[in-house]
């Protein structure tokens, strides 16, 4: 049975740290996979395989160095030079996906609930600022209650919606739209998403590993979090191509979907899309305050308020914007990080 709970426990903790509000949203599967026509899927699939693979390889490594934050599984990976301007970006990325997330919490309140958009800002700024302060027992919590309700809402939107639209090889025939693309190919996109949401899972997978005792619930909740990942990613893609090409005119597509459909489900994936902003932005506030904290001598306090504080300020650029910019970003330069746990998990003895 503690087997069993332990697994869930990585699987659900995975899940919740990468699915984010641009993953529920639908906006980053938008530009990384259907902005690539039909053959986008293929890019879905090699992530799947990464995000299982390596997920599970990752929690390995944070067992075996006992790893208390990211940084020591990105020197270990990459080496102490690469690892410490690797473990800089990713402080700098951390940044981005929590203005990003308060972004994307003032776009829902504004469109979907009638508040101005810096209300909607402010509000989740406070709310996670305040939840930050308990530590990291408060943020495991969050994950653990919001990522299920996430995958129901999620699967209920969009079961009404291949109910109505019905699936055919016609409807998930859709051309490339190049305006829209962060990487000249498909593959490449596939290995960028890969990339960055892999460092973004390692900030709270490195240190649970080291807290997981059992290297089969380590192994098996790193796949079943990856293959869920995957699942819910190929749903939302699927959804989103039957609504092909007017979904690329939505900063939230799946808010777009669930209001065109019967009674108030759309206010109910509001809500739940609110939730995944929020989990995602303790984590990305928390470790972005951990290491300023770190690089400036500053205490936690002081910290947390100065990138709150100046968060607020660039979310200002708007959801859609921060993610065509930041996430192609910090994917090139988290290649080095994927390719290395790739040679690594094939050579270490660790995963044997």
């Amino acid at each position: 049975m503690r087997h069993v709970l332990d697994t869930a426990r990585v699987a659900f903790t995975y899940v919740g740290t990468v699915i984010g509000a641009g993953f529920a949203s639908g906006q980053e599967l938008v530009q990384f996979f259907v902005s690539y026509g039909t053959i986008g899927l293929a890019g879905l699939a090699l992530c799947g395989v990464l995000f299982a693979w390596l997920g599970a390889y990752i929690l390995q490594l944070g067992h075996t160095l006992r790893a208390s934050g990211y940084h020591q599984v990105l020197h270990y990976a990459c080496g102490r030079p690469a690892g410490l301007v690797l473990d800089n970006i990713t402080a700098f990325f951390l940044f981005g996906g929590l203005t990003i997330m308060l972004a994307g919490a003032g776009a829902v309140c504004r469109d979907y609930f009638g508040l101005n958009y810096n209300t909607g800002l402010a509000a989740m700024a406070l709310i996670v600022a305040m939840t930050v302060m308990t530590g990291m027992k408060g943020i495991s919590l969050i994950n653990v209650i919001v990522t299920p309700l996430l995958i129901i809402s999620t699967v209920v939107i969009g079961v009404n919606s291949l109910i109505y639209h019905g699936v055919s090889p016609g409807l998930l025939a859709i051309p490339p739209l190049p305006g829209k693309q962060p990487a000249p190919n498909w593959l490449l996109a596939g290995l960028l998403y890969a990339s960055y949401n892999l460092i973004l899972g390692a900030t709270v997978l490195a240190p649970l590993g080291a807290q997981v005792t059992s290297r089969q619930a380590r192994l098996a909740g790193g796949v079943l979090g990856g293959m869920v990942l995957t699942l819910l990613g190929l749903f939302i893609v699927i959804v989103t191509m039957l609504h092909y090409p007017r979904i690329l005119s939505y900063e939230v597509p799946m808010l777009y979907i669930s209001e065109a459909q019967q009674g108030l489900s759309h206010y109910g994936y509001a809500c739940m899309l609110i939730k995944a902003m929020y989990s995602t932005a303790l984590a990305s506030l928390y470790g972005c305050t951990s290491k300023f904290q770190s690089a400036t001598g500053l205490a936690f306090l002081p910290s947390l308020l100065i990138l709150t504080a100046v968060a607020l300020a660039v979310s200002q650029l708007g959801f859609a914007n921060l993610i065509g910019l930041l996430y192609p970003f910090f994917g090139y330069a988290a290649l080095i990080f994927t390719v290395r746990l790739i040679w690594l998990s094939l050579r270490d003895s660790l995963w044997r």
